[in-house]
């Protein structure tokens, strides 16, 4: 587990980012260094990025999330099709972002297959939080309401939860075996609190 990482609220920011993550992972395969990406899209913006904060900024949180996986992940993820291009990209994320990882840990592992997540379970996981971390301590309600409304995005858009009428419900992640293959000794941690008892085609 990332207990070095520290909390920070950047999932505001950068949620999944997965087409970005997808274009810098491509980029990576394709020899670039970072310097050479981050030149890219400050230069000839190929993020589609308006400020140039912001085109600054994502090529490096990109790459900082791809640097958690290996080259066989990075590449599965440039050549990928969007479901498991997803998973890969949210593997990344929870393992460069503390509070996704314990998010996941806490709260959607312990969820079965069509299990409603709700905004209890996020008010007792942040409660813990608050009681055990200084930094989460001193972030406003706001923050956390709006963490709480990410990381509910950030699972749709993995495709490991779905809205319905009355809220978030669990989804089972169907993965290849090719895709467990890829996976390092270390991912394996992350990648069973994902997958869960998903099952493989």
């Amino acid at each position: 587990m990332p207990k070095e990482l520290q909390y920070t609220s950047t999932i505001r920011d950068f949620p999944l980012m997965y087409l970005e993550m997808k274009k810098t992972a491509i980029l990576l395969c394709d020899g670039k260094t970072p310097d050479e990406i981050l030149s890219l899209s400050i230069n000839d913006n190929i993020y589609q990025l308006e400020k140039e904060k912001r085109r600054r900024s994502m090529p490096l949180k990109m790459i900082k999330r791809l640097s958690t996986i290996k080259m066989p992940l990075i590449q599965a993820l440039a050549d990928s099709a969007n479901e498991e291009g997803k998973l890969i990209a949210f593997l990344a994320l929870m393992k460069s972002e503390r509070l996704v990882c314990e998010y996941i840990l806490d709260i959607y592992a312990d969820k079965s297959d069509f299990d409603e997540i709700t905004d209890l379970d996020f008010m007792q996981f942040a409660d813990r939080l608050v009681a055990n971390s200084e930094t989460v301590a001193k972030w406003k309600s706001d923050t956390l309401k709006e963490l709480n409304t990410r990381l509910k995005n950030i699972l749709c858009d993995a495709e490991l939860a779905k809205r319905t009428k009355s809220g978030l419900t669990v989804q089972k992640a169907i993965v290849d075996c090719d895709f467990c293959n890829l996976l390092e000794n270390d991912d394996w941690v992350y990648a069973k609190s994902i997958l869960r008892e998903g099952s493989m085609r």
